[in-house]
């Protein structure tokens, strides 16, 4: 994707190297950057540590990976004698977790990043994540960013606020080079029932169109041992759903020598000894992940939900081959086939992007044909976004915006009859559902294994699981009744 011109965002002010060094743009604009780099270190000017100890605001942009992140950043902060507090109050500290997955994530994180410094100029805002990772300069040359980290080893972040601020060293970003471990975060609360645990990092699939290599890093994945002490940390907390994320999940263990399907088969074997009734969910699985034993796990598994999420992005053999994406549309419609023989009712999620460089009228309906033949329970649908350093970018056919927007809503249509028609299936039958919210003497509603939210009659309290027949499948949430 091209970045929006730096100019709109203070770019030409300043441009600040991976290391902390400074270049002047401009003599009058330098001068006053430099007053504003003093006053990071003046006690009348800025928060003491003392005073920032006391209150510390996330916010997270971007996937469930992101959102586990800022749950571990979050109990590191707490460890240090941070109080934690809800981004729309008074803090010392503000961190924001970026995305870079489009142009619209950056320009959020930019447009926060303003907001928060606009509303609390003393405070201390601290920009992490993927957007820092990938374009640091930029970050760092925003006005309002006091500190810049990326990715790779922002485990430190406690530390680097704390001491390397008074060096005066605004851009901390280092690259993947100097960072490649599995860097383990314990969040201490996540959701009232379902808990993320991120058990890998890193990708090294190289889509055309995605820059989350560069962000991310290498494959890195968690040992099975700690996953599976973190599973029962959080069945100890009174989860009763874990979602295991990761960046390219299927690679789970390829750096250790072992691989998801062992890791599943363990936790299958060993799970039920863990104290409480409770459920497994995987996120975003690839295509290319599907081994003839993780099929054979997922077939036979007590724990896994009857729910995947695999992207499927196009289902045009053409534009496939030029996301470089490593499947052809028969390849993804032979495996549903298999999925669906052996987890009954699955349900199928996927995403779809919409409008890549060189999608011609054609490829667009080969697009529309094959999900409609497949048939989802819910479809992400984005249109191409631009990426500055991926080859999408550089390709030829760049399609218009009207021509992708058009696109985005004739998916959309296809989409919704595919979801009504997934619903209708579960008409009748029993599903599983853990409730996340409740009007107490009324109803209740949570997720089902199927990931459909249902709303049952009744007196509940919340993280409660019960089975209840679907009586009404019209729209979601679906309408049950308990067994």
């Amino acid at each position: 994707m091209n970045n929006e011109q730096q100019a709109a965002d203070g770019g030409k002010a300043l441009h600040i190297n991976t290391n902390g060094g400074r270049q002047a743009a401009d003599g009058g604009q330098h001068a006053a950057r430099d007053e504003k780099s003093k006053s990071l270190l003046e006690p009348e000017r800025r928060a003491t540590s003392d005073e920032r100890r006391g209150s510390v605001a996330f916010h997270t942009l971007g996937c469930k990976v992101n959102q586990f992140d800022t749950g571990g950043l979050m109990a590191k902060f707490q460890e240090r004698g941070y109080e934690i507090v809800g981004f729309d109050q008074p803090a010392g500290i503000y961190v924001i977790n970026t995305c870079t997955v489009t142009q619209t994530a950056e320009q959020k994180a930019r447009q926060l990043i303003r907001k928060v410094k606009r509303e609390h100029p003393e405070a201390l805002v601290v920009v992490t994540g993927c957007y820092a990772q990938t374009n640091p300069e930029a970050v760092a040359a925003l006005p309002e960013a006091d500190l810049v980290v990326g990715v790779a080893g922002r485990s430190n972040l406690v530390d680097l606020i704390e001491q390397e601020i008074a060096a005066e060293r605004k851009n901390q970003v280092i690259p993947w080079e100097n960072c490649a471990q599995f860097e383990v975060y314990t969040p201490q609360d996540t959701e009232k029932t379902r808990a993320f645990l991120k058990i890998e990092d890193g990708c090294r699939s190289f889509c055309t169109y995605c820059k989350i290599p560069f962000a991310r890093g290498p494959v890195r994945s968690l040992p099975p041992a700690q996953v599976k002490m973190e599973i029962q940390r959080l069945l100890s907390l009174g989860f009763k759903e874990l979602v295991l994320v990761g960046i390219h999940l299927g690679e789970y263990g390829t750096d250790l020598g072992s691989d998801l399907a062992s890791l599943l088969t363990e936790i299958d074997r060993e799970g039920g000894d863990w104290g409480q009734e409770w459920r497994l969910r995987l996120g975003s699985l690839e295509p290319t992940d599907f081994s003839p034993p993780l099929i054979e796990i997922m077939f036979s598994s007590r724990l896994l939900c009857n729910h995947l999420h695999i992207p499927l992005q196009s289902g045009s053999g053409g534009v496939l081959s030029r996301m470089n994406r490593k499947y052809t549309p028969e390849d993804y419609a032979g495996l549903v086939s298999m999925l669906r023989q052996g987890i009954p009712d699955l349900s199928l999620t996927t995403d779809l992007m919409v409008g890549f460089p060189g999608e011609t009228e054609e490829e667009f309906t080969e697009t529309l044909r094959f999900i409609e033949a497949v048939g989802f329970s819910r479809i992400h649908i984005f249109p191409y976004s631009r990426r500055e350093g991926t080859k999408a970018a550089r390709m030829k056919g760049q399609i218009p915006r009207r021509i992708k927007e058009e696109r985005v809503r004739q998916v959309e249509v296809t989409a919704e009859k595919l979801a009504r028609a997934y619903r209708e299936k579960l008409l009748g039958k029993t599903v599983e559902v853990l409730f996340e919210e409740v009007e107490t003497g009324r109803y209740g509603v949570g997720f089902s294994r199927e990931y459909l939210r249902v709303k049952v009659d009744g007196d509940w309290q919340p993280n409660t699981m019960v089975k209840a027949k679907i009586t009404s499948s019209a729209a979601e949430p679906l309408t049950g009744i308990v067994v």
